[in-house]
């Protein structure tokens, strides 16, 4: 089953519809709306779920100021997260485009399965437009400290750069080469987790399923 469809078109919208009612479907129960905990009190209302499996549009989750806390607690969650209208990576809409990196990463580091649709391809998504490109290096930062600094370790940690001790003209050049490895990571990831491999192992990895293991193993000790 296809994970990335694109354009958005009426073609995918119904096809795009059609991949949830049958995932759904097969995860059994009702669709219905869920409030889950992020931390500190904070809760997050879930529009669509069902046994494991949530659905979202882009906007909903990239458009509010949502954080990675909040990423953390869908992916913990959810086993298979749907996300919808995905539009192409531009300098206007960079704060957006921000918080996708972060859901990515989560969603990729806690071994989620994802369905999009998208307005381009996943190669083209961060390309930008007209009205300006995510690979203006310069004017990209990131918008609040807790989410900068949690993506720029990670990619410090996976790029093997050091950040210390380094002069200021020299450091902005670092943070713009780093989130340029966070774009293109972001790529990477996307394309990983359309593959069988990847797929096939997110009922092996995914917390929920360690979570069904130990409710299991309880009941029969009982």
């Amino acid at each position: 089953m296809v994970h990335y469809i694109w354009p958005l078109n009426s073609n995918i919208k119904q096809e795009f519809e059609d991949i949830w009612n049958k995932i759904s479907k097969q995860a059994g129960g009702s669709i219905i709306s869920h409030t889950i905990p992020v931390m500190f009190g904070r809760t997050l209302e879930v529009p669509e779920s069902c046994n494991g499996v949530a659905r979202f549009n882009f906007e909903y989750l990239c458009g509010r100021p949502l954080g990675a806390a909040d990423y953390i607690a869908v992916a913990k969650n959810y086993h298979t997260v749907f996300i919808s209208d995905i539009p192409i990576m531009s300098m206007r809409i960079r704060d957006k485009a921000r918080r996708f990196i972060t859901l990515i990463d989560e969603l990729y580091n806690h071994h989620c399965c994802l369905y999009c649709s998208a307005e381009t391809s996943v190669e083209d998504l961060f390309q930008g437009t007209a009205e300006g490109t995510l690979f203006d290096l310069e004017s990209f930062q990131f918008e609040t400290e807790i989410e900068g600094t949690k993506l720029r370790r990670d990619v410090l940690a996976e790029g093997n750069v050091s950040s210390g001790g380094a002069p200021s003209g020299i450091t902005t050049m670092l943070s713009g080469q780093e989130e340029m490895f966070a774009f293109r990571r972001a790529v990477s990831r996307l394309i990983e987790m359309q593959t069988p491999l990847y797929v096939e192992a997110v009922q092996h990895l995914h917390p929920y399923f360690d979570s069904l293991h130990n409710e299991f193993e309880k009941y029969s000790a009982n």
